[in-house]
């Protein structure tokens, strides 16, 4: 074992495996999450939900299917958003790579009866064919990127270029994306507008 991952806390002896029709695969840039069936535009990829940890700096040690693999991961904040004093991150998506022009978005499931979120689904904003690369766009749900900027070389047309959170767009690109936003960005940003 590493020196981060003796230094992490366990977060259970389960084994973490993508959903059907998903991979997380490790290459030279690290993990990443790939299809494994043909998924058409605006069809769900994958439906998760979110695992809560406290924002207190700890990092988690958990067991993931990589590949044809069990590996340990440990789970910084860099793999998870922070949501209103707690953090919070989910399997596969915590392994899903930014691109400014992303191959599926995500939408919030609510419970019928509360209307509350209990789930999210990613949808395909493109056809993707098997070993094409599931990407999302981080500006859309984290606020600030939490001390985890970085240039971006994706190479779309739109690319961003720095990558510091929705916080970082200028206000028309802002405005264009309002009705995509994740809930705990729009309220940060509905904070500062006030």
């Amino acid at each position: 074992m590493s020196d981060a991952q003796d230094r992490a806390h366990p977060l259970g002896e389960e084994i973490f495996t993508p959903p059907p029709g998903v991979r997380v695969q490790r290459g030279s840039g690290g993990l990443s999450l790939h299809v494994t069936t043909p998924v058409r535009a605006g069809e769900v990829i994958y439906r998760a939900h979110e695992i809560t940890i406290a924002d207190d700096g700890r990092t988690y040690l958990i067991h993931v299917q990589v590949g044809d693999e069990v590996e340990d991961i440990v789970i910084t904040s860099m793999h998870t958003v922070r949501y209103m004093g707690v953090r919070t991150f989910d399997i596969p998506g915590c392994f899903m790579n930014h691109s400014c022009d992303p191959t599926s978005v995500s939408r919030d499931v609510l419970d019928p009866s509360t209307g509350k979120v209990i789930a999210y689904e990613q949808i395909a904003t493109r056809n993707l064919y098997p070993g094409d690369e599931i990407t999302c766009d981080y500006t859309l749900f984290d606020w600030d990127c939490d001390g985890h900027q970085f240039h971006c070389h994706c190479g779309s047309d739109g690319c961003y270029g720095f990558i510091g959170g929705f916080r970082s767009l200028d206000p028309a690109t802002q405005q264009r994306f309002q009705g995509e936003i994740y809930y705990e960005t729009e309220r940060m940003w509905h904070h500062t507008r006030t």
